[in-house]
């Protein structure tokens, strides 16, 4: 695994390098019922500060109705550039003098896969999520904001969110040991408040 920046002039990496030992599509085996897959690697590249923002919205008055959610993924230039740049670094790394013992071509997207719209057909036509969504109910002191720094759902009595929707911004990697983090500053604080209530 690696947290590059794609951009020198970023603060902050943009772009994480995911190795897997095995090709994408590997599967377990069992001779003589599976047949082993075909031997490779791959690396996954993924921009984990994106620009893109997507919206979650009420569908009805109905409080069963699934909400109309639009994650407008790639809908900022700099997202693209990011995807970019963190493919180029990976094939560049599988180039390298020390990999060659273990690298006997490249077979997807293939060495045809050059320019720049080239790339981007590749990502368009392969990007996933990598399932860590947050944000969609952001923690602030601003009227814009869903939650207060206490977690508290803003005009509703008695609601808290606890989870990563209340990030403000993106953490530069995974998100299981921040929501972790929520989770226990909220422990901490409905703790607080109801030693509170007992002293009252």
């Amino acid at each position: 695994m690696a947290f590059l920046k794609s951009d020198l002039g970023r603060p902050l990496p943009d772009v994480q390098l995911l190795f897997t030992a095995a090709p994408l599509a590997a599967w377990p085996h069992m001779a003589p019922f599976k047949a082993p897959f075909t031997d490779g690697f791959a690396t996954r590249i993924v921009a984990i500060q994106p620009e893109s923002r997507g919206s979650v919205r009420l569908a009805s008055n109905d409080p069963a109705a699934a909400p109309l959610i639009h994650q407008n993924f790639l809908s900022s230039p700099r997202d693209w550039q990011s995807l970019r740049a963190g493919f180029r670094v990976a094939r560049n790394l599988a180039a390298q003098p020390s990999m060659a013992p273990f690298v006997g071509a490249e077979f997807f997207p293939g060495p045809i896969c050059e320019s720049d719209d080239e790339i981007d057909e590749h990502i368009r036509k392969t990007s996933i999520t990598v399932h860590h969504p947050a944000g969609t109910c952001r923690m602030g002191v601003d009227a814009g904001s869903v939650v207060d720094p206490a977690l508290r759902v803003r005009g509703v009595d008695g609601l808290r969110v606890v989870d990563a929707s209340v990030m403000p911004d993106l953490t530069c990697g995974n998100i299981n040991a921040a929501v972790i983090m929520i989770a226990e500053k909220a422990s901490d604080l409905i703790q607080s408040r109801t030693a509170q209530r007992r002293a009252a």
